[in-house]
């Protein structure tokens, strides 16, 4: 047992989301891995699962640089990472057909008379929008920002509470009258990723890992947060399981982690069981409650989000003015989702590290990636985890006043 496991106990990571982002959040758990924490639980959501997976299979420094060979090899592009969804294509090839073809000729069987029928589809949604939207914008635009202010501060029902709003669903009805998007379960097919990480990951290592994997999901029906893991009785490893009953554990196992990363409405939801599962971070980005819930001794969040200076005090006028900005709005919320975990671990007396980037680098996002930003978010964040090792015990929020958060 090395030094720091016998200080800190047992250790807990939490992978938080963020899309492409998380490979700074996979390099600088690395480092802390190598340091000597390995981390006996994981909470995972989003592209926090992508990277847990590694952590989980193989515990330990070998999974940890398994986890950044998969980015450096499999996930350095957009095209890497989804295709877009099939009746999402079927769509826009209708769409651009509408479009007028150059002419041809003018008869009867020619392009311009076909076009214009073609066009005259798109009259009623133009007319549509062009005398109903206008009229209401303004009642629309109040009451949408009176509804966002009011979610704010149950920032684990907002999305779907925003969503579910009666302003955007009459929007998504005018469009739906031509595009039936009720329909379209997805813009995009996350299949690319999946088939990476199926074929460099061995679920079988993954179940049976010494590592307990909480995976967090939210429950669409309902908003409810839900939490699977490896270590759940219907995935659990039986020496008597024959090749048919260990395809269905795997099977049902990936489709929990499917789920966790279901970025809906990116991504497909996942249906289990009557219920329809999707990404978790959408409403629940930090989860406090959880890490906090199953007795570790030291508790560690890698956010993907940069710490910046956060306007803390309300200000109307200001308030009004950041509803525009949703990074702003999020920082905030992590801010004080940031307080809320402090606050429990004075109370337990659990040691607490937050580990978030100083900034995303340019060609970093949601979506967004490439081999050059790979290799430069290994080189700083390594160096800069460096030294955020060497003073481990400074940066411990447990021991630090809340307004210094």
């Amino acid at each position: 047992m090395s030094e720091l496991t016998s200080k800190y106990g047992k250790v807990l990571f939490v992978f938080c989301g963020g899309g492409c982002k998380a490979i700074i959040q996979a390099v600088a758990a690395s480092e802390v891995v190598k340091a000597g924490l390995t981390p006996s639980h994981i909470i995972s959501s989003s592209a926090g699962s992508c990277n847990a997976l590694g952590f989980v299979e193989n515990p330990g420094p070998v999974g940890a640089e398994n986890t950044i060979r998969i980015w450096e090899d499999y996930i350095t592009s957009p095209e890497a990472i989804y295709e877009v969804h099939p009746f999402f294509r079927e769509k826009l090839t209708r769409l651009l057909g509408v479009v007028p073809r150059a002419t041809q000729d003018w008869g009867p069987s020619g392009s311009i008379l076909h076009d214009l029928r073609r066009a005259m589809k798109f009259v009623p949604l133009i007319l549509s929008f062009c005398t109903r939207m206008p009229l209401r914008v303004a009642g629309r635009t109040v009451s949408f920002i009176f509804r966002l202010m009011d979610t704010f501060e149950s920032q684990h029902k907002s999305f779907r509470r925003l969503v579910q709003c009666p302003e955007i669903q009459e929007a998504f009805d005018e469009v739906d009258k031509f595009f039936e998007f009720k329909r379209m379960k997805a813009f995009l097919d996350p299949f690319p990723l999946l088939a990476r990480l199926g074929e460099q990951i061995d679920l079988k290592k993954v179940l049976t890992s010494s590592t307990v994997w909480h995976i967090l999901t939210e429950r669409y029906e309902d908003g409810a947060t839900v939490i699977f893991s490896n270590k759940d009785a219907d995935v659990a490893m039986d020496g008597n399981d024959d090749a048919r009953s260990l395809k269905s554990k795997y099977d049902l196992f990936y489709k929990r982690i499917r789920a966790s990363m279901a970025l809906y409405p990116l991504f497909e939801m996942v249906d289990m069981e009557g219920y329809r599962y999707l990404d978790a971070d959408l409403a629940n980005p930090l989860p406090v409650e959880e890490a906090f819930s199953f007795g570790c001794d030291t508790v560690f969040f890698f956010l993907n989000v940069p710490k910046k200076s956060v306007r803390v005090d309300p200000h109307p006028l200001r308030d009004l003015l950041e509803l525009n900005d949703l990074l702003r709005l999020n920082e905030r919320f992590i801010h004080h989702r940031v307080m809320e975990a402090q606050v429990k671990a004075k109370t337990l007396g659990v040691n607490l590290f937050v580990v978030r980037p100083d900034e995303i680098p340019s060609g970093l996002g949601l979506l967004e990636i490439d081999n050059k930003v790979i290799q430069s978010v290994k080189i700083n964040e390594r160096n800069r985890m460096k030294e955020y090792l060497c003073n481990l015990d400074t940066h411990n929020l447990r021991f630090v006043p809340l307004s210094d958060v």
